[in-house]
């Protein structure tokens, strides 16, 4: 049985370029919203900070890498860097941001642990595009 969440609840923003949304499983469950709320308010409002400055800004304005960067080609995933969390998503056509998952930063280099933590953004990219394809992802 699918489980749809309320639009309120993985509406993160609606900028004036882009529209953020909390990844959900087939479940209800939103892994990156899980991560968020046990973060501090500060952190919290990194993140915030961060994803309105994306989804307002133009088409084709790049943020620096120290705040937004690619982190697997071959899957077009990004990480929002807000201190030492890391947040993977991806964008789509339809000017959206899925944020998938999140991890805190071990060290400058990915850790394995880290590096599975991407594993698991790719597979949630893979299940939002095939349920968008099916129409099955947003409630009817």
């Amino acid at each position: 049985m699918l489980v749809y969440p309320n639009y309120e609840d993985y509406l993160i923003y609606e900028g004036r370029t882009f529209t953020a949304e909390w990844y959900y499983t087939t479940k209800g469950e939103m892994p990156a919203f899980d991560y968020y709320k046990g973060l501090s308010a500060m952190d919290q409002g990194r993140l915030d900070d961060l994803v309105m400055y994306f989804c307002d800004r133009p088409f084709g304005e790049l943020l620096p890498k120290s705040m937004y960067r690619i982190e697997d080609h071959e899957n077009k995933l990004y990480a929002f860097k807000p201190r030492d969390e890391r947040f993977f998503n991806f964008t789509t056509h339809e000017a959206k941001v899925i944020i998938t998952n999140a991890y805190h930063k071990h060290s400058q280099q990915m850790s394995k642990s880290d590096m599975e933590q991407l594993k698991i953004a790719a597979r949630y990219r893979e299940d939002y595009l095939m349920r968008i394809k099916e129409g099955y992802y947003y409630e009817k």
